[in-house]
């Protein structure tokens, strides 16, 4: 049987996750040029691997708790099945504080290398599952679906976790009482 309470948990904290990374990275890239001097597209090549390899570890971490959790087998492979389906979006989250940051700071993001690979590897991962189900004409369409996605989810789990506390902020829990 599957234990809705406990997916709808991870969820949450997928979405605070996303919310973290994407936060992180955009609030490291806007201050670091002042702080340090460096340009955005030179931290940005320091800052994502950073994330990603926090994110990696966050994940890996999740998928050992998920495993050796008690609890049924059903949910648990429903968790596993979530993360392996959610980790593009999640991944995307710094990825997005990047380009957000170099909007704002009406910099090239392109310039950076660490982007670049990213937007690279994944291209051909969704080239590689395009061509297998569609064929390779497809994945322009793919990847813009897949930004969409990434920014939709990401929003969406972002504003599942800032909604209660906004609400609180706003009073409506106290007058409620």
């Amino acid at each position: 049987m599957l234990d809705f309470a406990l997916i709808r948990r991870r969820l949450g904290q997928y979405g605070a996750v996303w919310l973290i990374a994407f936060g992180l990275v955009l609030t490291g890239l806007l201050a670091g040029p002042w702080l340090t001097a460096t340009p955005l597209v030179r931290l940005a090549d320091l800052a994502l691997p950073l994330a990603f390899a926090g994110l990696g570890l966050t994940l890996l971490a999740f998928l050992l708790v998920t495993l050796l959790s008690p609890g049924s087998l059903a949910t648990r492979l429903a968790l596993v099945l979530l993360a392996v389906v959610l980790v593009l979006p999640l991944l995307w989250a710094p990825v997005s504080g990047a380009v957000v940051a170099a909007w704002i700071g009406d910099v090239s993001i392109e310039y950076s290398t660490a982007y670049a690979r990213f937007r690279v590897l994944v291209s051909q991962l969704l080239f590689g599952l395009t061509r297998l189900v569609f064929g390779g004409a497809l994945i322009e369409t793919v990847w813009a679906v897949f930004q969409g996605l990434a920014t939709v989810v990401g929003f969406f789990s972002a504003l599942a976790q800032i909604w209660p506390i906004a609400r609180r902020l706003l009073g409506r829990e106290a007058s409620a009482a």
